[in-house]
């Protein structure tokens, strides 16, 4: 690993969100609210936030309105706040259900919001492992969720361009153990993952993600990257509050190794927010690094990756159409 990252560039002066409405998860801190304030710097005309506790969206809120750049704005912006967890699916389902009732356009969404932990926990209502949960199955079932939306949005302003659906992930992905000891075919993919057992602390996060990039990949297959560009990113080391349910000397360790090599989450949201809104069809079903696509593990190439792949969407699908009958057929997905 080199000390240094890649300089990340600011955005471009010439990136303009005017008359576009876009979505960023997990914006009360972090890489999350500063991607809002990049979005709104670029003139985005509405921002749609999500927070676990609503009361935490409008201090959020008044936060990124305050700011100089945004007040500056000959036009003010429209910013909304939603409540979203991401450990229930009742959660996930309902806050789909309210933006596709209360918004008429949706142009880009950022699905930012994840966990870093190296304790087992379960989600109280699903019973998954809680990281697999946040950072996988939610995301991917919102991703479903919310793809219609996108898809009729570019549809009806062809002059706007494609949609964006971007999902934040993480290099770790490549130091998963399922890469080296993969899954056997003949067992469920999420079976694994919630099979307390096997539990490793410290793959808990590079699994998830390692998920995330696999479920991208194949949803960008079915889906046309003329209506809505599918992707996913990596944002660097970046200074954030992602460990803070770590134990106190591990906490003390990251702050010191952020501190000298980590970027800062002004300059980490730049990749995010080029990749949700400026990287272009190039970057369907891709993986992108600062603002260029990172070729893959060869790993994700090979026949046991492509069949992890495939376990991994199927499995994804029964979930998603047991929870919301007909999902699949609203986001054109189905067979």
């Amino acid at each position: 690993m080199p000390y240094m990252q890649p300089r990340v560039p600011p955005l471009p002066t010439s990136l303009d969100f005017r008359g576009k409405t876009g979505l960023v998860t997990g914006a009360n801190s972090g890489l999350g609210q500063a991607a809002c304030l990049h979005y709104l710097r670029h003139n985005i005309s509405t921002l749609i936030i999500t927070v676990r506790r609503l009361s935490d969206g409008e201090v959020v809120k008044s936060h990124l309105l305050a700011h100089p750049d945004v007040k500056t704005r000959k036009e003010e912006p429209k910013i909304l706040v939603y409540e979203l967890d991401l450990s229930t699916h009742s959660s996930v389902t309902a806050f789909a259900s309210k933006i596709k009732a209360e918004i008429a356009q949706l142009h880009i969404v950022l699905l930012n919001a994840g966990i870093f932990t190296l304790d087992w926990k379960t989600s109280p209502e699903t019973q998954n492992e809680m990281s697999f949960q946040v950072n996988y199955l939610s995301n991917a079932i919102l991703s479903l969720l919310l793809l219609p939306l996108l898809r009729i949005t570019a549809e009806s302003n062809s002059s706007q361009g494609p949609s964006y659906l971007s999902i934040v992930s993480s290099q770790s992905y490549s130091n998963s153990r399922y890469i080296k000891d993969p899954i056997p075919d003949s067992t469920y993919i999420f079976d694994t993952f919630n099979d307390k057992g096997s539990f490793e602390p410290w793959s808990l996060y590079p699994d998830s993600k390692l998920l995330v990039c696999l479920f991208v990949r194949e949803l960008a297959q079915h889906v046309d990257f003329s209506t809505v560009i599918v992707n996913y990113m990596c944002p660097g080391m970046v200074a954030t509050n992602l460990a803070r349910d770590l134990s106190l000397p591990l906490r003390i360790l990251g702050r010191i190794v952020t501190t000298l090599r980590g970027r800062s989450p002004e300059v980490g949201a730049r990749v995010l927010v080029n990749a949700a809104g400026a990287s272009g069809k190039k970057s369907h079903g891709e993986f992108l690094l600062v603002y260029d696509v990172e070729p893959v593990i060869s790993w994700m190439e090979t026949e046991k990756g492509k069949l992890m792949q495939r376990k991994l969407w199927r499995e994804t699908e029964d979930v998603a159409q047991n929870l919301v009958p007909g999902v699949l057929q609203s986001a054109g997905l189905a067979n």
